[in-house]
């Protein structure tokens, strides 16, 4: 550690990453995620009840939030490669133990494990994003690791369901297994140090220097309550789907995966407009997904599957637009504190998605589950709007 208290550069030569590798490990995260929507897990000859199925969705975005600023402490603490590495291996444990799961209570405490893993996916490629690059060039590469976010939650519910309909719920939580297994071996082969020099040795203190800063807290705030309405969905959406248009459970998730699509949309519409200012693109998006909310809402006076499709769909694209628009802005000025600065924002966003999911289901019994989603999802995005439109957002010293 040099004098003035920060680190000295590890990497000797200038480091490289692929996007392809990195966007490949950030994939693990919503991976993780996704493959319980719509599973039901059977213990003997008793299925999960809808709390149960959302506690498997939710206890994972949990673990991903609560771990998220550990993970970021350690990537600026002692580096990139090392943080990877640890949480992948706790990753791979917690899913295997999914898969040997022999009561709920051990699935839910393996979900929260795997999430706790899984969280170092999301903080490490994005810090190592900030580290290589900035500016037009941060935005896009933002654009493109977020097309993850897209395409699996489009294809993961669906095929899940299908694995398993063949074999057992099992199946496809081997599956990921296997996978975050792969994802450790090629992080020990590709994962370079990326860390630079100068960065900031982590403090207590830092924490609460970055989180009296207002434009953070404005982009945070209101990142986590327009994501909110994917956990939502994802949690109680199936069951929702089926009790208010009469679907099999095969077409609803096949209706939650697909409409995801936007969110690849929204994408590459940040993606293709990378050089036009953040702010601009966060507000479009965000006012695109509390369109999409409004569709849902209005799927209560007509509950019908191209209503629900649209709602989700429009919903997506925003949050496309939304998601690579809030880490860019954040990380922009901290290019000293990515780990941390990435490790915040992701926490709220993870843990907020993650309560609001568990706590849908036990909403009073005198909402069905269409409007427990409804009412749920409408406030969350109403929260977003008034941390967007309402914190003051002007720059202050750390």
């Amino acid at each position: 550690m040099t004098s003035s208290g920060h680190l000295a550069s590890t990497p000797s030569a200038p480091p490289h990453l692929s996007l392809a590798y990195v966007t490949g490990v950030a994939s693990l995260a919503p991976l993780g995620l996704n493959v319980a929507v719509g599973l039901q897990p059977v213990f003997g000859q008793t299925p999960l009840d809808g709390s149960g199925r959302a506690a498997t969705v939710a206890l994972l975005a949990l673990g991903l939030g609560l771990g998220q600023p550990v993970a970021g402490d350690a990537a600026d603490r002692w580096g990139r490669r090392v943080t990877l590495l640890a949480g992948l291996a706790l990753a791979s444990l917690g899913a295997w133990l999914c898969v040997l799961a022999d009561t709920p209570g051990t699935l839910m405490a393996s979900r929260f494990l795997t999430g706790l893993g899984l969280s170092t996916c999301l903080v490490v490629p994005r810090t190592c994003l900030r580290d290589l690059h900035e500016g037009v060039a941060l935005q896009r590469s933002m654009a493109v690791l977020a097309l993850v976010f897209a395409f699996l939650p489009a294809i993961t519910p669906p095929l899940s369901w299908a694995l398993a309909q063949d074999s057992t719920w099992r199946t496809p939580l081997g599956l990921l297994a296997l996978l975050v297994g792969a994802g450790a071996l090629l992080a020990w082969r590709w994962q370079h140090e990326t860390r630079p020099a100068g960065t900031h040795t982590p403090r207590w203190s830092s924490w609460g220097q970055l989180a009296r800063q207002r434009p953070l807290q404005r982009i945070t705030l209101a990142f986590a309550g327009i994501a909110a309405p994917f956990f939502i969905i994802a949690a109680a959406g199936p069951a929702a789907l089926q009790a208010s248009t009469g679907v099999g459970g095969g077409t609803a998730a096949s209706v939650l995966g697909l409409s995801y699509l936007g969110f690849a949309v929204g994408n590459h519409w940040v993606r293709q407009r990378a050089h036009r200012p953040g702010a601009t693109l966060f507000r479009q998006g965000l006012v695109l997904a509390a369109a999409g909310m409004a569709c849902l809402a209005g799927s209560l006076l007509w509950p019908s599957l191209w209503l629900w499709t649209l709602a989700l769909t429009v919903y997506a694209v925003g949050h496309g637009m939304v998601f690579p628009a809030a880490f860019a802005m954040a990380l922009g000025g901290h290019a000293r504190q990515a780990g941390l600065v990435t490790a915040g924002i992701g926490t709220v966003h993870m843990c907020t998605g993650a309560l609001s999911a568990w706590a849908t289901p036990w909403l009073p019994r005198a909402l069905s589950a269409h409007q427990a989603v409804v009412f749920s999802t409408a406030t969350m995005t109403l929260l977003a709007i008034a941390a967007w439109f309402f914190i003051p957002h002007h720059k202050e010293a750390s």
